[in-house]
């Protein structure tokens, strides 16, 4: 939910920005991506992992909570 018809909170939009992505998810997609080439160019370990939180949008406690069930979950990630 937290794409181009996303309402909260502010979003810079400007040519450079845009580079980034036109909403916040894909420029979250863009920086996991552009991180991990980094780390192939530069031969260093990348253990990153990608979860798309689905039906949060732009609300902080909402991914807090499902970043803290992640986080501190009793299942192997």
């Amino acid at each position: 939910m937290d794409n181009e018809n996303e309402k909260g909170g502010s979003f810079l939009r400007s040519t450079t920005a845009d580079k980034q992505g036109l909403y916040r998810l894909e420029r979250g997609k863009n920086f996991y991506r552009q991180s991990k080439a980094v780390a192939e160019k530069m031969k260093l370990e990348f253990n990153w992992k990608l979860i798309i939180v689905p039906n949060v949008g732009h609300n902080q406690r909402e991914m807090g909570n499902a970043a803290a069930k992640y986080l501190y979950s009793e299942t192997e990630k």
